[in-house]
């Protein structure tokens, strides 16, 4: 088997990152602060993949973000039509969610939200995170997918790096 000099310098970095990024947040938290982010890591990683899979670079920054927040968006729409129009019925989880499921694949037509899965990851983390429209979930929702985005950013150019210096010090 023959190494990717690219996929060693994305595994260290990635590695290294990671790991900065998941202590933090364990130290943060055990600090017993009142702003809770229950849930960032997960939808850190959740907005790092959306990065990593629009190819990373400005697109996936910029496209990265448009679509998971645009996915946060549609779950409050859903959370709202369902309690507000349907008291939270059992009809009402039909209307709301294929209504939302519908508008966030519709909303492709835009080009910089033309990335659905993207925005589905935004809305599955806002669900998964408990679905509440209050700073308990958005926060660390919003938050986790911005900073997941920014680590993917992140983990390219220290990469980039990295394998620039490999690469480098074959050719001295």
């Amino acid at each position: 088997m023959k190494l990717d000099k690219m996929i060693v310098a994305l595994t260290i970095s990635i590695f290294l990152i990671a790991g900065i990024f998941s202590f933090a947040y364990e130290y943060y938290a055990g600090l017993n602060v009142d702003f809770n982010l229950v849930g960032l890591v997960p939808a850190a990683f959740l907005g790092w993949a959306t990065y990593d899979a629009l190819g990373g670079g400005s697109k996936g920054v910029i496209e990265g973000i448009l679509s998971n927040m645009s996915g946060v968006a549609w779950s409050v729409v859903i959370i709202l039509i369902w309690d507000y129009g349907f008291d939270y019925s059992l009809i009402g989880a039909f209307v709301s969610v294929a209504f939302g499921a519908g508008a966030m694949v519709f909303q492709a037509h835009l080009k910089r939200l033309r990335f659905v899965p993207g925005t589905f990851i935004g809305a599955s983390a806002f669900f998964a995170l408990g679905a509440n429209i209050n700073g308990t979930t958005l926060w660390p929702t919003v938050l986790g997918l911005l900073l997941g985005v920014f680590l993917g950013l992140i983990s390219d150019v220290f990469a980039n790096y990295l394998n620039a210096k490999s690469t480098a010090k074959k050719t001295s």
